[in-house]
């Protein structure tokens, strides 16, 4: 089955069309990679179930949760990762990559 990893730098507050992940990769394996305020959606318990609702796996960059100030308040579900981490899945963890 054809995997797909949205790379997602826009936080709830601004425009993100979560409807636009499902249209595009329908019943395939599908995950995100939370960048820059897109990490939002990982503290926010409403936005976080939403998001997770819709994808099977749902990392977070542990350096832009620590520059907001809220890697204490990480729900669960979501892994945190690092550089090297976010790399190794953007160019070999799935089949195609998206940014949102």
């Amino acid at each position: 089955m054809k995997t797909t990893l949205f790379v997602m730098l826009k936080g709830p507050h601004e425009s993100c069309d979560l409807d636009l992940m499902e249209r595009i990769a329908g019943d395939e394996d599908k995950a995100a990679l939370l960048f820059e305020d897109a990490v939002y959606y990982s503290v926010m318990p409403g936005r976080a179930k939403e998001l997770k609702r819709r994808l099977d796996d749902v990392y977070v960059i542990s350096d832009d949760l620590q520059a907001r100030g809220v890697d204490d308040r990480l729900i669960d579900g979501f892994q945190v990762v690092d550089y090297p981490k976010a790399v190794d899945l953007i160019m070999e963890g799935y089949d195609q990559t998206i940014t949102l």
